[in-house]
């Protein structure tokens, strides 16, 4: 072989060689910079992108389930007391008599004693609409965790004492699904102001917790808004702190003269005052 001939071949393997080692550690590829995310698969809209819809906010059941309708309020009054009925409410503390009683039976005549003050109310004020409503609240297996006592009406005390005579205390306490049950049903009364008052001795064991529910009523639109008012009954008022911070009033009260006197002075002082300040409706 010639000198020349075989020099050329050398070169020739040496710029094989070359393109080799070149397409294996040639310059790496530009990497992609962090603010410049992958491309979006086929079909798959950037967020922002036009065209686009950004995704929904999650949705809240308690504000979802509280949704008022579209139908204006009249002018009245409703009012839903909630009795706790749980287990714990069979527990004794002292009464007027200077012995012991339990809560539920301290609770009942109490609770009786605002359906005779909102009788009498109403025969003095027969032009102002006012409605009571009775529930308790249990949770008893496959029973229905609140339940109404005394449909929201113009109530009387003898319908009232023959009802809350056949209550009983058992099982947990779902405080939260007692203020949407009542809630729902004084919206379907429609009237303007709306009460929901709370005698309780325990934290909420099931379903919604009463602050959610608290908060979630004080977001609404103020004709369809209900006052929150909780009288914490032999237990630590701080408990439902998450209640006043919505803008409930929380009371607390340890025996039956504190709790009639409690009560009292919510329907007396607050409800009905708040009643009897407001123009009274003009007559059809």
């Amino acid at each position: 072989m010639a000198r020349g001939e075989s020099g050329a071949r050398v070169l020739l393997g040496l710029f094989v060689a070359f393109l080799v080692l070149f397409n294996i550690f040639g310059p790496a590829k530009k990497p992609r910079a962090r603010n410049n995310p992958p491309p979006s698969a086929p079909g798959h809209a950037e967020p922002g992108a036009s065209g686009a819809s950004a995704s929904a906010p999650p949705v809240n059941p308690i504000a979802e389930a509280l949704r008022p309708g579209d139908a204006p309020a009249k002018d009245g009054v409703a009012v839903a007391i909630l009795i706790d009925t749980s287990g714990s409410m069979r527990s004794r503390v002292p009464d007027t008599d200077g012995g012991n009683a339990s809560k539920l039976e301290i609770a009942e005549r109490a609770v009786l004693g605002i359906v005779k003050n909102g009788e009498e109310h109403r025969g003095k004020n027969p032009g102002r609409p006012l409605v009571i409503g009775i529930y308790e609240f249990s949770a008893r297996g496959n029973q229905e965790n609140v339940r109404a006592v005394c449909t929201p009406s113009e109530l009387s005390s003898a319908t009232a004492q023959e009802a809350l005579s056949g209550l009983r205390a058992t099982g947990g306490t779902p405080i939260g699904d007692a203020m949407i049950r009542a809630k729902l049903d004084l919206d379907a009364l429609g009237y303007r102001r709306q009460h929901l008052l709370v005698v309780t001795d325990g934290v909420n064991t099931h379903g919604y917790q009463p602050g959610d529910v608290a908060d979630a009523i004080s977001t609404l639109p103020e004709d369809h808004r209900a006052s929150v008012y909780f009288v914490a009954f032999d237990t630590d008022a701080k408990q439902f702190e998450p209640v006043r911070q919505a803008g409930g009033l929380v009371l607390s009260a340890a025996n039956e003269n504190e709790l009639r006197e409690t009560l009292t002075y919510v329907f007396t002082g607050k409800i009905l005052a708040e009643q009897l300040m407001a123009p009274e409706p003009s007559k059809p």
